[in-house]
């Protein structure tokens, strides 16, 4: 009879699967916790790449604006030296500039001038609007960067930890089937 307990119940055999069973899933566990880890740092990473795009972009408008400033000096110096040449040509024919045609045209010529400096400011600020798109469906697309690795690193952290209860669970069923806890 004590043959058979002893063969029943080996306890150098039954302590070194309790062992084994425990330490494979606290490995497990590691493994997971690393894994998640890992999933959370190519998260950022990648939220660090898109969030680049945003300082890029503006950059983008920075230079887009001092462009349209640089390029509304240029045409109200050109528009200047346009009317002054309308202005001495009416006058080297002869013609009073102070009232009637050449004042009509001149009205004329700076009204011309003004729309197309409106629909200039109205281009850029579409641009700008653009640029502001870009940069807010940048950050949008880092901050989900962010949450899928934090989805992935809570999914793998919670497969270590149901792999470590496993393996309590595994040791704790062999110590009953044992009769550990009679």
């Amino acid at each position: 009879m004590v043959d058979i307990v002893k063969a029943l119940f080996n306890p150098d055999e039954f302590v070194a699967d309790l062992f084994f069973d425990i330490a494979g899933g606290a490995s497990e566990k590691a493994a997971s916790d690393r894994a998640a880890a890992a999933a959370r740092a190519v998260g950022e990473f990648n939220a660090g790449l898109i969030e680049r795009d945003i300082d890029l972009l503006e950059k983008q408008r920075e230079i887009i604006n001092r462009n349209a400033v640089l390029q509304e000096r240029v045409d109200r110096f050109r528009f200047a030296q346009t009317q002054g040449t309308v202005v001495a040509n009416y006058s080297a024919a002869g013609i009073d500039i102070s009232h009637g045609t050449p004042m009509t045209v001149l009205r004329q010529n700076a009204r011309e001038f003004e729309y197309d400096q409106a629909i200039a400011d109205f281009n850029n600020s579409v641009t700008n609007m653009q640029i502001n798109d870009a940069q807010e469906n940048a950050r949008l697309s880092a901050e989900l960067s962010r949450m899928e690795g934090g989805a992935q690193a809570a999914t793998l952290r919670a497969q270590g930890t149901q792999s470590l209860i496993s393996s309590f669970g595994r040791a704790a069923t062999a110590g009953y089937e044992r009769g550990l806890f009679d």
